[in-house]
């Protein structure tokens, strides 16, 4: 029992200091941006009793000397100063619960108190202060000559106590400051001559702990009371429809018209491009659904080629088949890193919806409105592992970031944007392209049946997939889940032909590695139960064409065929369509793109959303259109969608002409 003490005392106070150093870390912005001049205590709080406990671990060590008797006697100064602090947080968040006692006058005073009570503990404990040496449970540590009762901590502790309950009195749920300040009241009421100093220092780290969640708590009320009075904020040119059940926004451009519904958040944003003159071949409409990549759910990742597709008559669906955090109307011009630095923002993605979203699920608190539909269906287990993972993924930005800042955070944007999304499985994300769809399909008749008297839902229509990066394998697997699922409503959208562009042959591949590690690491369904082509390719059997580059660093082109291709090895003979091909494009020179690379971003047509810094490490830069989206990827889709060839049979005589770069039939090595 005592060789366990041993070991476990000097590694909990280790624990302790790695988590008060985790809250502190993420929470700084929510320090930082709080209107609250008190929160401003609880930085200081959480540095003293990580030093504390850093001390109490490292001592054996150091060992016994000068050197750990002067820590030793700046911990216990430290301790003196700043635990009246407590004091003025707790007032302030009496003032925060409307309690009508804690006024302007008490507020100030309690600045007042506080200062008094450190000054009085200094004097009459610290001044004169005799240390000496004390081993307990293999924590070596320097105590007082002269022991003394700690009135002062205790009485403060009942202080907190009393507001705790005033608070839970009045909120009537939220009793976590009375939990933390009893924990902490009981531990430091133990005598430490006996139990050790472990007891003691996880009170003051849940007393910490409990402080931050009741502020961070008033906070996120005003935070949601201001978010559901504020209307969505609709740009110029867009218009707004309701309809029974549902609001479709629509703005008009020069040959078509733009349609959006549902939200990013929800998981049901789709955006339809409806030309104004409709491309018909032998009486039948012409639609696309346009599948984008990994996180790249915004439709100006694609938003070139959409239009040009619009333009030439198509129909074309771009669903967010991800649940994301992605603006529904994105500003002009506004970044990844525009995003997470407005104060909002700011406190949803460094701590605040993360690191503390953790805590609340640990103390049984119901999750935030704003997630918590999402995380109370999928149980609080999920949800658990859910807030562990970004918890793990803010940590390793933070690491990356002492490196290359920007990187970083478009790193953690991209992730947690999406992350949510990442509880289902990758065919159930199948399974809201598909249904986003046909559900998007029905709402754009429905809309052009009552605005223009225009009766779609009676035209026939061939359908076809094109897909990017995850949203390729996608586009690949959209047979399987019709046959896997059939539905009546969606047999008009069993596609005539597919193509892609540098599409992944699992749900393992295209995306950050140390992501792909930390989801397998929580057991997230996207990485423990990917799709693969493996599986999807033995219901696919219509023509089938596959764009992918030479030089794509984060699907290789070896995962889809090793050369020599005559002995069909690779992902790409798993299809068992006798009409499918794969062409791999390779870097070239063109005077308008002196970095015409065939990495993996081909079919993408900007990315300055997440800025070239990150972008070039993850698929390639794009500012505009270049030769490979104007003599590759465009020539080849239209080409198969006007019936002028096979996915399968590209060529020159299909439009399909390079004057920059070369294709050949394997990847070079």
């Amino acid at each position: 029992m005592n060789f366990a003490l041993e070991i476990f005392y000097p590694v909990g106070h280790l624990i302790l200091a790695i988590i008060e150093l985790i809250i502190l870390s993420f929470a700084y912005p929510f320090f930082r941006l709080s209107n609250n001049w008190a929160m401003l205590v609880l930085p200081i709080v959480l540095i003293s009793i990580i030093y504390d406990n850093l001390i109490l671990w490292s001592g054996n060590f150091i060992g016994q000397g000068a050197l750990l008797e002067n820590l030793s006697q700046l911990r216990y100064l430290v301790h003196y100063l700043v635990i009246p602090l407590f004091i003025v947080v707790a007032i302030e968040l009496a003032y925060r619960s409307e309690a009508k006692w804690a006024n302007k006058f008490i507020r100030f005073s309690s600045w007042l108190l506080a200062f008094g009570l450190a000054g009085f503990d200094v004097f009459k404990n610290f001044i004169g202060l005799e240390l000496k040496p004390e081993i307990f449970a293999n924590v070596l540590r320097y105590v007082s000559i002269e022991p003394t009762i700690p009135i002062i901590t205790i009485i403060i502790n009942i202080f907190v106590l009393l507001v705790g309950i005033g608070i839970w009195v009045r909120t009537k749920n939220w009793r976590w400051l009375f939990i933390g300040s009893l924990i902490s009241l009981i531990g430091n009421a133990l005598p430490s001559a006996q139990v050790g100093t472990l007891p003691g220092s996880a009170s003051e780290c849940c007393l910490a702990i409990s402080l931050l969640l009741t502020q961070y708590n008033f906070e996120d009320e005003l935070e949601e009371s201001e978010t559901d009075s504020e209307d969505i904020e609709i740009p110029e040119g867009w218009h707004q429809t309701e309809y029974s059940g549902y609001t479709i926004f629509w703005k008009e451009e020069t040959n078509y018209f733009i349609y959006q519904t549902g939200s990013h958040r929800d998981g049901d944003f789709v955006r339809i491009y409806a030309p104004k003159q409709p491309y018909e071949n032998n009486g039948k409409l012409k639609v696309i659904t346009y599948l984008h990549g990994f996180s790249l759910c915004l439709p100006q990742f694609y938003e070139k080629h959409l239009e040009k597709l619009a333009n030439e008559g198509f129909y074309v669906f771009f669903p967010d088949y991800q649940k994301s955090n992605y603006p529904n109307f994105p500003k002009d011009n506004e970044s990844s890193l525009d995003q997470i630095t407005s104060e909002k923002t700011t406190l949803k993605y460094w701590a605040i919806n993360d690191v503390l979203l953790l805590m609340q699920l640990i103390l049984g608190r119901r999750v935030k409105k704003r997630e918590g539909k999402q995380l109370t269906r999928e149980g609080k287990f999920k949800a658990l592992r859910l807030s562990l993972t970004i918890s793990l993924l803010l940590l390793i930005a933070k690491v990356i970031s002492w490196f290359n800042k920007e990187y970083a955070k478009n790193l953690t944007s991209m992730i947690i944007t999406v992350l949510y999304s990442l509880v289902d499985k990758p065919i159930e994300w199948l399974g809201f392209a598909v249904d986003t769809t046909a559900t998007g399909w029905e709402k754009l008749c429905e809309h052009r049946k009552q605005s223009q008297n225009l009766d779609l839902s009676a035209k026939e229509m061939d359908f076809y997939v094109f897909g990017h990066s995850l949203g390729g394998l996608l586009a690949l697997s959209w047979t399987y889940y019709l046959q896997q699922y059939p539905d009546p409503k969606l047999e008009k959208f069993y596609p005539q032909q597919i193509i892609t562009g540098d599409p992944a042959p699992s749900t393992a591949l295209g995306i950050p590695k140390i992501a792909l590690w930390i989801l397998a690491l929580f057991r997230f369904p996207f990485a423990t139960q990917p799709l693969q082509i493996k599986k999807t390719g033995k219901e696919l059997n219509i023509p089938v064409g596959i764009l992918h580059g030479n030089d794509d660093k984060l699907v290789k082109p070896t995962e889809w065929v090793k050369p020599p291709r005559t002995q069909q090895k690779g992902a790409f003979f798993d299809i068992v369509s006798t009409q499918k091909n794969i062409y791999f494009s390779l870097s070239g020179d063109h005077k308008d793109d002196k970095d015409l690379t065939a990495n993996h971003n081909q079919s993408v047509t900007n990315t300055t959303y997440y800025g070239n810094g990150f972008m070039s490490n993850f698929g390639g830069v794009k500012h505009d259109p270049n030769a490979y989206n104007y003599e590759y990827i465009w020539p080849a889709l239209k080409a198969i969608v006007k019936d002028e060839a096979r996915a399968d049979e590209l060529s020159n005589k299909h439009g399909f002409e390079l004057h920059s770069f070369d294709v050949v039939d394997e990847p070079l090595r």
